[in-house]
């Protein structure tokens, strides 16, 4: 399989980053069709893009694309992702691809019941900030991370990041966590239109513990708003047993048990990254040099969708997406229940 046809379900800003990374690899993908509900946006976006376009599902299966990424609405992914494996395709789910543990197991069984493939289009430990950061837990400059406080990302991408540094597998966890509402003034809207009219609102900002059986933890602290507002700060904190990574500083020892510190360097050629260094060692390299790109981890993840309809292999695998998709749901039922200890159980993907 040396090219592949991708349809796309959804027209917001996430679906032009697929958009963007089908029209950017040539050689690996083409766009079967974009499926819109409103025609005018349609024959809008076939204008800009010069793309394919259907406001009709039928048109759409009709093409018969490798794979289907659905990228609508969160609330409907799940429905979307149920229809197109029942009409007989491949998907790969924009995050998370279930908003119930009804629909967690229900989309599990489905695909246990048809054989089809799924994956869960988690990017973020692909995205290079974060993928130098993983790589450098990995390769020991820490020690043995214990725990991790995530304060730049929200829910699923949260967990799914906490999960790799700590590399805690399907361990079990137990949450305890509450939703404050504050007052927050606003700054700009989320088009990024500035506010200067002074107004404050309630937001919500989250506080949840995560402690997994093996005793490491996870500290998630997030607000929604962090994503636009000028006056709130985003950080993630790794911490080992020699050392800790905050942001893109790192304290550590050396192999002579000398403390070093050092930064996550980007190395930068006309605009494009090249690599990632942490001192004289490379940690990330960009796969997509001179493609165009905007995304580096959407594109990993269509990627790897490619790869895992001729190999079977997936570098985020259908069970970390599922088990992502359902520590989710229990985090927002810690959230929900303040105080009250919530703990996973066993789930079927991970025997």
């Amino acid at each position: 399989m040396s090219r592949v046809k991708v349809g796309i379900i959804g027209t917001g800003g996430r679906s032009l980053l697929y958009l963007n990374a089908i029209q950017s690899l040539p050689e690996r993908f083409e766009l079967s069709f974009m499926r819109f509900r409103d025609q005018e946006k349609a024959d809008r976006f076939k204008q800009l893009y010069n793309i394919p376009v259907t406001t009709s599902m039928d048109e759409l299966y009709s093409s018969k694309p490798d794979f289907i990424v659905a990228v609508n609405n969160r609330p409907d992914v799940g429905k979307v992702v149920i229809d197109a494996i029942n009409s007989g395709f491949p998907v790969l789910a924009e995050t998370p691809p279930a908003e119930s543990f009804e629909e967690v197991d229900q989309i599990w069984n489905l695909t246990q019941s048809t054989g089809q493939k799924l994956l869960v289009a988690e990017n973020y430990f692909a995205e290079p900030g974060y993928a130098a950061k993983i790589e450098a837990v990995r390769r020991g400059y820490i020690g043995d991370a214990h725990s991790v406080s995530v304060s730049n990302t929200h829910q699923y991408h949260a967990i799914s990041v906490i999960r790799l540094l700590l590399n805690t597998g399907f361990e079990q966890v137990r949450m305890i966590g509450k939703e404050y509402m504050w007052p927050l003034t606003s700054t700009q809207d989320k088009n990024g239109n500035p506010d200067f009219s002074g107004a404050a609102g309630p937001t919500g900002r989250s506080h949840v513990i995560m402690e997994f059986e093996s005793g490491k933890a996870g500290f998630y602290d997030f607000a929604t708003a962090q994503y636009w507002s000028v006056i709130r700060s985003r950080y993630m904190l790794v911490q080992g047993s020699r050392g800790e990574i905050k942001d893109d500083e790192i304290w550590f020892m050396d192999r002579l048990n000398r403390p070093m510190q050092s930064s996550f360097v980007n190395n930068m050629s006309g605009g494009e990254l090249l690599y990632i260094t942490l001192g004289d060692k490379i940690l990330f390299e960009n796969p997509y040099i001179g493609t165009h790109v905007k995304s580096i981890g959407v594109a990993t993840m269509l990627v790897s969708m490619k790869e895992y309809l001729e190999t079977g292999k997936a570098r985020y695998s259908f069970a970390d997406g599922m088990q992502d998709t359902y520590l989710t749901q229990v985090l927002k039922k810690a959230e929900q229940n303040p105080y009250c200890a919530v703990s996973s159980e066993t789930r079927p993907w991970q025997k």
